[in-house]
């Protein structure tokens, strides 16, 4: 081989070594560049998935390109922006909590001092009525039982401000005993007997069978009751007869009270039992909205549930269901 030919094959192997060397320099810097791209964007969405469980304190490291550096800049600003608009709502939170306390201080202090003159008032009524302090004509006694109605209204008013505080503080006890549901009925229809005869209605009451007994709380179930019933009198002024409905089978007890009035607006009757629902104070003997409310949780309470739907003639039928 002459030594131009040597000369020209060495120039060759340089030139092809200074090309391998610059082809691998070339894919080192790829696979470098990659590589960082890589673990940015692995880095990116760990912090996205750590932002989605609640940890807006995590910072994504600053990219190495424009692209990157831009991405991480305003996704950190938009975690920041995220953690102060939660702070905010925190601290509305927090004052709208602190002033629905308020609130609720007032109105239980408020009907606690409103029960004891109420209550009063009703036993000199009933004394009135009994005529120990003299002898009395039909229309003082009338009177005097008119009176009666109105302060039964204000103290049902009352007894429900009362007990929305203890449901809304979980504070709500029940003290259950076995009851005879015939006899409890028949109590509530006798001891109402005065306010059914002044309003000039006839309560009808049916039961399947002689007895039936629950373990329930007493007093506050003769207050779901009485709530029915007043409602069904309230309601149903152009009609006389109000029908309670009393059956039992092998799966529930089920107390109905039926009554021949306007019956409820369709568009009303899924949100009757909801708190100070506008519609509900048309069903109500009250104007609080809270009667219906009330019966209805004391009802969920027995673990049974309480519905309203409006009859095929007129009027409407509150049913209420309790699990055996």
């Amino acid at each position: 081989m002459s030594i131009f030919d040597k000369t020209a094959f060495l120039i060759i192997c340089i030139s092809l070594l200074v090309t391998t060397v610059l082809l691998l320099i070339r894919i080192f810097q790829i696979k470098k560049r990659h590589y960082k791209l890589f673990k940015f964007l692995h880095n990116y969405l760990n912090s996205i998935i750590s932002a989605r469980y609640g940890n807006l304190n995590a910072k994504i490291e600053e990219g190495e390109d424009i692209l990157t550096k831009q991405l991480s800049k305003n996704t950190n600003a938009l975690f920041e922006s995220i953690t102060d608009r939660d702070k905010m709502i925190q601290e509305y939170i927090e004052k709208e909590k602190e002033r629905q306390n308020l609130k609720q201080d007032f109105i239980s202090g408020f009907a606690h001092d409103l029960k004891v003159p109420i209550i009063a008032q009703d036993n000199t009524y009933d004394l009135l009525l009994n005529e120990n302090f003299g002898k009395l004509t039909d229309k003082q006694k009338t009177a005097i039982q008119n009176l009666k109605i109105s302060n039964n209204d204000l103290k049902e008013l009352v007894l429900n401000l009362l007990d929305v505080q203890k449901y809304e503080n979980d504070a709500l006890c029940l003290n259950k005993e076995s009851v005879e549901l015939n006899q409890l009925i028949n109590e509530i229809i006798e001891q109402d007997k005065s306010i059914f005869t002044i309003q000039n209605k006839n309560i009808i009451f049916n039961s399947n069978n002689s007895e039936v007994f629950y373990n329930l709380d007493k007093f506050l179930f003769k207050r779901v009751l009485n709530n029915l019933i007043s409602n069904s009198i309230t309601h149903s002024k152009d009609s006389k007869n109000i029908e309670i409905n009393l059956t039992q089978n092998k799966d529930n007890i089920k107390i109905s009270v039926k009554d021949e009035g306007k019956g409820i607006d369709e568009t009303d009757i899924n949100n009757i039992f909801e708190k100070y629902y506008t519609a509900s104070k048309k069903y109500t003997n009250t104007s609080t909205g809270l009667g219906l409310y009330i019966s209805n949780k004391i009802i969920t309470s027995h673990k049974g549930k309480i519905t309203a739907k409006n009859n095929e003639s007129k009027g409407a039928t509150f049913t209420i269901t309790l699990p055996l």
